[in-house]
């Protein structure tokens, strides 16, 4: 069984538009942090302001 262009296109149409309904929303980027607030979320995690964490 053949599809027509015109029922291809409907198609297509139709899924692009569930995509856009039912799709998740792209998280704003992130904002760099300041090096004021990183510097305090170091030490107030005990971490000298000049020392990298590692997970």
């Amino acid at each position: 069984m053949a599809v027509s262009p015109e029922e291809a296109a409907a198609i297509v149409a139709a899924i692009a538009q569930f995509t856009r309904d039912t799709g998740s929303v792209a998280a704003p980027p992130l904002q760099p942090t300041s090096p004021w607030k990183r510097a305090a979320l170091l030490e107030g995690a005990g971490y000298a302001p000049d020392q990298t964490p590692t997970a």
